[in-house]
């Protein structure tokens, strides 16, 4: 997203958008705004047909990222892929630049998309299923992209960002913290062919067109596209549909997944780390909120502006609540028995969790189950209990929980997956398995999201058996 004070200025009576669209042949008086974000987007007219006019402030993007992203795209349009053509100017460039009192501006010109919007909820299965077709599509394309200089920039390139402007914001500690945790883990992931290439990174429904007859869609605005993980563009894609996480939301993902797989080769490895993407999608949107407020006199701000950075405010306190503490799982010794002892779910959960953690302690002592603490930035917060079957080697999750002051914060899903991460290092397992109450639904969809998968149920529980 641009500045506040770059868009406070590129909005002002419209006065760049009337200069820059001098480099293009136009019909007067046909210039509308449609928004100002990360780019300014105007329309206009020439010849009967809408084009749209696009530019944005040097500060808040180069000349030689914008050609790498039209190289791009005009490379997926020579293979037939449905994207949007970019528009020479008068002089037959690509791309022009406005010098201004302000700095330079840099603009492009696109044609209209072809297709129709469809919203999430006029969308039926085979729209779900086409979509993941489309965006599977776009990833081989990638995969054979051999680019001429310049390169977009890549998710080192926006950890490097995301770093230098929390940096100049030593006070949001649990960012930084988030940060730390998120380079390591990319760090250690795969990458090259088959996992990684240049994605659009921003595949959700605004950004794509559906068309009828030929029964796939049209991507717009590859302006935000990256070298990355091509899950990080699932993930990108299907965020609506995540967060709703009801029945409906989920078959619509599984929908999706089905139709990119139809293309292209998904590892069921990728599924299960799209929270994990999720986290570092959620870091970079923060970090550029917070770039997007800096040195703003809202002195001079007009009302709209201000309204717009409140709201900002708001979202990132949102981001803030949702970085998650990095989780620690410990031995359970004579310096901490004691406080475990006193982690308690929430009153409403004692139906679902009925036995203390003491209870849990002694049976671990005379059972031979092994009883670990959860620690969240060194910070007890919850208490779990693991066994093995001697039958068939397979582990047990016996007990896990978070207590009542720390729930709602995203530390079930981390500190779950921690300690599958954990049994699975430690005893090189191929098993794990876990129960719990019939109407516990919140257990019932972390686990399956998580790729535990029900093996039996009696009228009090559910088993759920995961192969790792």
């Amino acid at each position: 997203m641009m500045t506040l004070m770059n868009m406070v200025r590129g909005t002002e009576n419209d006065l760049p958008a009337k200069e820059m669209i001098k480099y293009w042949n136009h019909e007067p008086g046909t210039l509308k705004m449609v928004r100002a974000s990360s780019n300014f987007i105007y329309t206009f007219q020439w010849n009967g047909k809408r084009f749209y006019l696009r530019f944005t402030h040097e500060e808040d993007n180069s000349a030689d990222n914008i050609q790498a992203e039209l190289d791009f795209m005009m490379y997926l349009l020579e293979q037939g892929y449905e994207t949007v053509a970019p528009v020479r100017s008068k002089s037959g460039n690509w791309i022009e630049t406005l010098l201004t009192n302000h700095g330079r501006y840099h603009g492009v010109v696109f044609e209209q998309a072809q297709g129709e919007y469809v919203s999430l909820d006029e969308m039926k299965e085979p729209h779900f299923y086409q979509w993941g077709q489309s965006l599977a599509r776009l990833h081989n394309y990638s995969e054979t992209y051999a680019p001429s200089t310049p390169y977009r920039k890549s998710w080192v390139d926006s950890l490097n960002f995301i770093y230098s402007v929390l940096s100049r914001h030593p006070d949001e500690h649990k960012a930084l913290k988030e940060y730390e945790r998120i380079e390591a883990w990319l760090s250690e992931l795969p990458f090259g062919v088959g996992h990684t290439g240049l994605v659009h990174y921003d595949f959700e429904i605004d950004n794509i067109f559906y068309m009828q007859e030929e029964s796939h869609y049209s991507a717009i605005d590859f302006d935000d596209s990256m070298y990355h993980w091509f899950a990080m563009d699932i993930t990108s894609a299907l965020r609506d549909l995540t967060e709703s996480d009801d029945d409906e939301s989920r078959r619509n993902i599984d929908v999706f997944i089905s139709g990119y797989r139809s293309v292209k080769q998904l590892d069921d490895e990728y599924i299960k780390m799209i929270p994990e993407f999720q986290r570092f999608a959620d870091l970079y949107s923060f970090a550029r909120l917070l770039r997007c407020m800096e040195n703003s006199d809202d002195s001079i701000f007009p009302d709209w502006a201000q309204q717009l950075k409140l709201k900002l405010e708001r979202i990132c306190d949102r981001f803030r609540t949702g970085f998650q503490a990095h989780i620690v799982l410990k031995d359970i010794t004579e310096k901490n028995w004691y406080a475990c002892t006193q982690l308690e779910v929430s009153d409403a959960q004692k139906s679902i969790f009925p036995v203390p953690v003491v209870y849990w302690l002694a049976e671990a002592a005379y059972c031979g189950m092994t009883p670990l603490a959860l620690y969240a930035d060194e910070e007890l917060v919850g208490f779990s209990v693991y066994s093995v079957d001697p039958e068939d080697g397979s582990y047990w999750i016996m007990a896990f929980m978070i207590d009542q002051k720390y729930q709602n914060r995203g530390l079930g899903r981390t500190g779950m997956d921690t300690l599958i991460r954990y049994i699975k290092a430690e005893y090189h397992c191929d098993k794990i398995v876990i129960g719990h109450r019939i109407e516990n639904e919140r257990a019932s969809n972390l686990y399956t999201s998580l790729g535990f998968v029900e093996v039996s149920r009696d009228e009090v529980e559910v088993i759920r058996g995961l192969v790792v």
